[in-house]
């Protein structure tokens, strides 16, 4: 079984100034025998109060949501 994710977007950042507050991340698990699935989930930072990070499905719906960019890679 092979489990590989990657980030597709975050949140929190806003022009200048900000931190990131959550991490969205697609999922795709697959392996012999096993149908590929792929889910999207977000990790999401405490708010005040709060203990622990938490995890729950992605939503689609209009939430800001900044795409990742990508990384400098040194050769």
């Amino acid at each position: 079984m092979t489990i590989s994710s990657r980030p597709v977007g975050y949140g929190g950042i806003e022009q200048g100034s900000g931190r990131i507050r959550s991490i969205t991340l697609e999922t795709t698990i697959h392996g012999r025998g096993i149908t590929q699935r792929t889910g999207r989930y977000t990790l999401t930072a405490p708010t005040l109060g709060e203990h622990g990070v938490r995890w729950a499905p992605a939503s689609t719906d209009a939430t800001r949501v900044h795409r990742p960019h990508r990384l400098a890679v040194a050769q």
